[in-house]
This record gives C-alpha cells, structure tokens and sequence, in this order.
C-alpha cells in the first residue's frame, strides 16, 4: 500500500532532506539512504531493511521489492523533485537500516582477500572501489578512520548498489591494524615509494591492499607494511584512488582466476 505525500513541508519529507544532506543525522539514526530503483532492489536482495521508500509521482502501485517492508509512499512532483539528488530522480528513494559492520562479524575464508580504505575524504572514490570490489569477488572492504561517510548517497550512487553484496566492516585505525595482525593477514600498502610492483605479490594468499588518500598518502602507522607501487612510465607518479584499486584488484583477480 502506497500513501500520498503532496507537501514539501511535511515533516517525513523534510527529515530525509536532512539524511540526504547531513552524514551526522544519518549516523545518529543509524540509516543509510538509497537513491534509484535499482540500488534499492539490491539492497533487499542483500536482505537489507527497507524503514521507508518514497517512489516518483507516476508510479502507479508499489513494486514488489518494497512489499513487507515499512511505510512507502508515492510523491507529488515538487515533493520528488525536493527529496531526489539525480537529474533522471533514478525512480525511487528509500531509507534503510544500516547494519553494525563490525570487524568481529566478518565471515572470512581461509586465505582472505580484503580491502582496506584508510582515511579517504571523498565518498565517490569510496563507492567506485566498492563497485570494482564487488566486480572482482573480495571477501570484504574495511573502513579505516575514513575522512567521509562511506554510507552516503554519493557512495552509493557510485558503487551502483554494489555497497549492498559485501561484507563491510568499519573501525578506527588502530583497531584495524590489531584485528589484520591478530588474523595473520598481511597488510600491503599501496605507496608512491613502494619496492614491489603489485603484480609481484602472491595475492592469492591472505592479504589485505590498504589504500589511502591522494593529497597525503597513507598515515604514519602503515610503515610496517609491505609497500606496494604501480609501476608508471609516464611523467605523472601516481592514479586516482579507485583507478589504482582496481589495477590491483584485476592483478589479484588474474592470479585467483
């Protein structure tokens, strides 16, 4: 069942407009907000929880991925226009519940394969290593004192849904750094001053990429780690975050292949 929402001032409508606009609204209320139909069907598939979705004003009765799940309601044009952040509005927004993602819940193989994100500041470099991520088959993505909201629209926007089919999980440095030395997974620290080319390292064994950000590289406390380097022959010294991590992560898919 769909109800109508015709104002722009009603209160449900200006509380998303504060999730989609503040990442510190979001945290406290522990949710996560999706744009585009398609990112929502994967979040459900995923067996995330809908609390509410709110579908464009031409949609006729509600799809069948949001059946069971919270209140939905079908808006009137300037209440769709106000909530969405694509030009093409993608259909849909919903909020959802957003899970703990905690370091002792993760479900790792034998021989793990792990992504960690160490202290980003941009949300789309964020979600476009999630989507390679998802692409190439990691068995999870750590979220290291991140500078941004790994869970924000743009983020999901960006990994195209793909946030939704992995395992995640989020914590302070320190915490990450104890938790891979505690599970005997070797940490590899993609660096402008790395020995190793990355097509060097066995990743076929248990090993975690660290990346960090573009402006100031990884922090001080990575020293210890294997430092890895892309090599390049042109006059730049390094790529984009997300294009470097998914040279590596193919590299590593190649070798798992």
């Amino acid at each position: 069942m769909m109800l109508q929402l015709d104002s722009t001032q009603n209160p449900k409508v200006r509380q998303l407009v504060r999730y989609r606009d503040k990442s510190a609204h979001r945290r406290k209320d522990g949710v996560i907000l999706i744009e585009g139909v398609r990112e929502l069907e994967r979040a459900v598939a995923a067996g995330w929880t809908l609390r509410q979705t709110f579908w464009e004003p031409s949609t006729a009765q509600l799809p069948a991925l949001a059946e069971g799940h919270g209140q939905h309601f079908r808006c009137a044009s300037a209440v769709y226009d106000k909530l969405v952040v694509r030009e093409n509005g993608a259909g849909a927004v919903g909020l959802a519940i957003l899970p703990a993602h905690r370091l002792e819940d993760l479900k790792l193989p034998v021989q793990p394969w792990i992504v960690v994100l160490d202290g980003l500041e941009k949300p789309g470099n964020v979600g476009a290593i999630l989507r390679t991520a998802d692409a190439v088959g990691v068995d999870a993505v750590i979220f290291s004192s991140l500078d941004c909201d790994p869970y924000s629209p743009q983020a999901v926007r960006n990994s195209t849904g793909a946030l939704f089919n992995l395992q995640l999980a989020s914590a302070p440095r320190e915490e990450v750094q104890a938790w891979l030395a505690s599970h005997g997974i070797p940490p590899y620290a993609l660096h402008l001053e790395g020995a190793t080319p990355h097509h060097s390292v066995d990743w076929t064994k248990a090993s975690a990429m660290v990346l960090g950000p573009e402006d100031r590289g990884l922090e001080a406390s990575w020293g210890a780690s294997q430092r890895v380097k892309i090599p390049m022959r042109g006059t730049v010294d390094s790529l984009n975050v997300s294009v470097a991590a998914a040279v590596v992560l193919y590299e590593g898919l190649r070798q798992r292949a």
